[in-house]
C-alpha cells in the first residue's frame, strides 16, 4: 500500500523529521545550544562549507528553529538566534549523545555532560510526567488517533498481533517488541513514511 502525503503528515516523527532535515541541522543546533550564534562561528566549528551553512541556515530559520537578527547595519550583518522551538530540540541532542556514549563508545573522552553547579557527571532518563518515573520502552505503545488512516489502522493492528504472538510463544525471542515496535515506527514502514 502506497502511503499519501497526508498520512506521513500525521506522524509526529515523520514531520519532525522533515522540521530537523539532516545531520548539519543538528550539528548546528548543538552548536548554537552552546552558545553560537554568527555564521563565522558556525562554519569555523563544524568545518562546513558556507553554501552549505547559508542553505542550512536559512531553512532553520524558515522552519522556526532559529531566528536572523541584525546586529551591525553597515555592512549588514546577521546573527542566529534560537527559539523556544529550537531549544525544545535540546533534549533530542541530550538523548542523542547518551545513545552514542552508550553504543558508540571510544576511548578518548572529548565531551561529558555534567551538572553545571556540582560538576557531577548526569546520567540522562527518558521521563514519563504522568506516571512519574523514568520512561520504560516496554509501557510504550502507539496507538491510532481519531484521523488515523486505513494504513495506520493497519500497522496498529499488525503490532498488537506480533506482541501477543510473542508473549504466548514459548521460543518467541528475547527482543522486547515494544522495541521492536518503537524501531519500525522510528524507521517507518518499508513501503512509505507515516507512524
Amino acid at each position: 500500500m502506497k502511503v499519501t502525503p497526508d498520512e506521513t503528515a500525521l506522524c509526529p516523527i515523520s514531520r519532525a523529521l522533515a522540521c530537523v532535515g539532516d545531520s548539519w541541522t543538528l550539528l548546528i543546533l548543538r552548536e548554537a545550544l552552546q552558545g553560537a550564534t554568527r555564521f563565522d562561528q558556525f562554519q569555523r566549528d563544524l568545518g562546513i562549507a558556507s553554501s552549505m551553512l547559508t542553505r542550512r541556515l536559512e531553512r532553520m530559520t524558515a522552519n522556526g528553529l532559529l531566528q536572523r537578527q541584525r546586529y551591525q547595519a553597515r555592512p549588514p550583518r546577521f546573527e542566529y538566534r534560537l527559539t523556544e522551538k529550537g531549544r525544545d530540540l535540546g533534549p533530542v541532542l541530550i538523548t542523542l549523545y547518551q545513545w552514542g556514549e552508550d553504543h558508540l563508545p571510544i576511548a578518548a573522552c572529548g565531551l561529558r555532560l555534567v551538572d553545571r553547579d556540582s560538576r557531577q557527571p548526569i546520567a540522562p532518563v527518558l521521563f514519563d510526567r504522568g506516571r512519574q518515573a523514568p520512561l520504560a520502552l516496554e509501557r510504550i505503545e502507539l496507538e491510532p488517533g481519531p484521523d488515523a488512516t486505513p494504513a495506520i489502522h493497519a500497522r496498529a493492528e499488525r503490532l498488537r498481533a506480533a506482541r501477543t504472538l510473542a508473549s504466548t510463544s514459548p521460543d518467541s525471542p528475547t527482543v522486547d517488541t515494544a522495541e521492536e515496535a518503537s524501531c519500525e515506527v522510528a524507521s517507518g514502514d518499508r513501503e512509505g513514511e507515516d507512524c
